[in-house]
């Protein structure tokens, strides 16, 4: 509700009201934006002096007692985050230490402080950059290749944040190999650990071009395409986002993907019902329909995508709240179809007339 009262805000920064016995008069000058300590105190006692009682008020500068009590208080909370990374790292590079972490077993508590740790700070750019630097990469060999799970979870997680919307950090793992060991255990893994490998592998290929052509050209187009239809609905929502991703951010992605059986795959992924991966699966079908031509796998009769998406159009469910967005794509996607024929597979009898 808004405030009538007319009293002002305390501490708030307002500009007198323009009547006409001071519309000639300028705005008072706004405490200067702090950059330290001192500034701050500065800046809240010319804000809000106005709010004081009647009388004098004076600002000193903050005598060496009082200044060097602050500056232990503040010292005391600050953190030496190098000091930490180089710590954590040590601990995740010892290749004896992390191989001996068998299958199943729970991780060391200085292991699982370890990876904490680096993933309290390498949210903040320059730090997982600075993490780089101080060799961190070392790491990944080591984790991503353990038996333990967990291990490999929580470096794919590491490796996921420090190149998410960084170029630095892409191009690095580039340089490392990364991808490519990311690539291949995505071929094998399953549950939640495919699940974050998909997740890293997309945050070093989005807004990256050399780490998409690498994608490519080391079979990501099928390993995308074999994943949306995967019987984990996490893992068919990873997929199914990172196709619609690239089929519209990267050329060649689109022909790619209907080489490898795309729209086959999201037919099948959408023919199990409405879930937590339609809305992402219904995306990255309409990116690839969406162009001059219909690609000629729409009207494969084998693959039956019409029926299926005609199906999830007369389903009482769709018309729940929750499932706003897939009855907008899906409607999006049924004009793209409106005039593609359907084709009924001949069966034995009519195939031998």
């Amino acid at each position: 509700m808004a405030n009538n009262s007319g009293n002002p805000v305390a501490g708030a920064l307002t500009y007198p009201d323009m009547s006409d016995d001071n519309e000639d008069q300028p705005p008072p000058i706004q405490p200067r934006q702090p950059n330290n300590l001192q500034g701050l105190l500065r800046f809240a006692m010319e804000a809000t002096k106005g709010e004081d009682a009647p009388g004098a008020s004076e600002f000193h500068p903050i005598d060496f007692e009082r200044r060097t009590f602050l500056e232990d208080a503040l010292r005391s909370l600050t953190v030496d985050v190098a000091k930490v990374l180089v710590d954590a790292v040590k601990v995740l590079s010892d290749a004896e230490k992390m191989n001996s972490i068998q299958l199943g077993q729970e991780l060391p508590d200085d292991v699982a402080a370890a990876f904490f740790n680096i993933q309290e700070f390498i949210s903040d750019i320059d730090v997982a950059n600075d993490f780089h630097k101080i060799g961190g990469f070392s790491i990944f060999p080591i984790c991503l290749g353990s038996e333990n799970a967990r291990v490999r979870v929580e470096a794919a997680t590491i490796l996921a944040e420090t190149c998410q919307n960084n170029p630095y950090g892409q191009a690095r793992a580039l340089d490392a190999g990364l991808l490519q060991v990311l690539l291949q255990l995505a071929n094998t893994e399953e549950g939640n650990f495919l699940v974050t490998c998909l997740y890293a592998i997309s945050s070093v290929c989005r807004g990256h071009g050399p780490a998409c052509d690498e994608l490519f050209s080391s079979g990501g187009g099928a390993l995308l395409s074999e994943l949306v239809r995967n019987p984990n609905i996490r893992v068919r929502t990873k997929a199914a986002f990172l196709i619609s991703f690239l089929v519209i951010n990267h050329a060649p992605a689109k022909e790619i993907f209907l080489e490898n059986n795309v729209i086959g795959n999201i037919a099948t992924s959408l023919d199990r019902g409405l879930d937590g991966s339609t809305s992402c699966t219904l995306h990255a079908l309409h990116a690839i329909l969406n162009g001059e031509e219909i690609p000629p796998q729409v009207r494969d009769p084998n693959i039956k995508l019409k029926k299926v998406l005609e199906k999830m159009e007369n389903t009482k469910e769709i018309q729940y709240a929750e499932y706003t967005d897939e009855r907008k794509v899906l409607k999006n996607i049924m004009k793209i179809l409106r005039d593609v024929p359907e084709i009924e597979v001949p069966n034995d009898e009519e195939a031998d007339r």
